[in-house]
């Protein structure tokens, strides 16, 4: 369950280190190898690459239209749960997400755990209260993020830092004339990381940062954040539809921002179908134990 909701959480994060700021001009290498439909004509022969802030813009804005489609999803999950690593087959619902155990650290589990694992689901087939908390907390926290969203636009500075593979690279920092208004923009703001774009599609694929300087709340009484860093990977799985399939965070201190964040996720996801959005939590359960794959041994993160 905590997997749903704190994907949403850096899976805005990801997009909020986008939003548009000031730019520095755009390398001729990186013109000379963007997209034609990148390549704007200002008039005449003469042509204009757009600023990294626009092209950025532009991959937010499809981001945030993709999430707002709210479609409900299947996929596995493979994560670092303290010392052990454990693979779930997890289904969202209306009542919110349903997760099945398949695997801890890679073998198969055994009658006693099988067990306990469908005990814990059957219980919440009786009580689904815990999932409709859960669910409760994750559209406060959408809603606290998208509150964030809208006071990104002058919070970085991009620019463009040549291509990866196939992708475009841009670099972005903190906007050192914005002033972040809350904890939580604070956090945000202090990120600096690099960006790799799929400019065609203009999706997010990968966005990696870190923590360029302590946070501190209410002069360090209040909590702190040291350090941190965040490393998220998406790639397309239908027509317009991108997911998050690789999670690395990692932040030491003493506050947690979020009420359903942890300072430590790493977590690979693959094999994504979309569900029935009005799905019922035993439709789910049902789902999950007639489509129990093989434990995947381990799950590659496309690039």
């Amino acid at each position: 369950m905590e997997n749903a909701r704190q994907l949403v959480l850096f899976s805005a994060i990801a997009a909020s280190g986008l939003l548009l700021g000031s730019t520095g001009q755009v390398p001729p290498e990186v013109a000379s190898t963007r997209p034609p439909g990148m390549v704007f004509i200002a008039g005449g022969d003469r042509t204009y690459t757009p600023p990294a802030g626009e092209l950025v813009s532009a991959v937010v804005a499809n981001e945030l239209t993709d999430r707002e489609k709210l479609r409900k999803w299947f996929c596995l999950i493979e994560k670092r749960a303290g010392k052990q690593t454990l693979t779930e087959a997890q289904v969202e619902t209306k009542e919110g997400p349903l997760y099945r155990l398949l695997a801890i650290d890679g073998a198969a589990l055994n009658p006693d755990q099988r067990q306990q694992d469908d005990a814990r689901i059957g219980k919440l087939m009786k009580d689904p209260r815990p999932l409709q908390r859960l669910k409760q907390s994750q559209e406060e926290d959408e809603l606290k993020l998208q509150n964030l969203m809208s006071l990104m636009p002058e919070a970085f500075v991009f620019d463009y830092d040549g291509m990866e593979d196939s992708l475009l690279r841009v670099k972005f920092r903190p906007n050192p004339a914005y002033i972040p208004p809350t904890y939580e923009a604070r956090v945000i703001h202090s990120l600096t990381g690099t960006i790799l774009i799929d400019s065609e599609h203009e999706r997010l694929a990968k966005v990696t940062g870190q923590l360029t300087n302590r946070v501190e709340f209410g002069y360090g009484l209040l909590g702190r954040i040291d350090s941190g860093t965040v490393e998220i990977s998406r790639v397309e799985v239908g027509p317009q539809q991108w997911k998050t399939v690789f999670i690395n965070i990692h932040f030491s201190g003493r506050l947690a921002v979020f009420k359903t964040i942890s300072k430590e996720q790493y977590e690979r996801r693959s094999d994504f179908h979309t569900v029935s959005s009005d799905l019922s939590l035993s439709e789910a359960k049902d789902l999950l134990v007639s489509r129990i794959p093989s434990p995947p041994q381990n799950l590659q993160t496309s690039k």
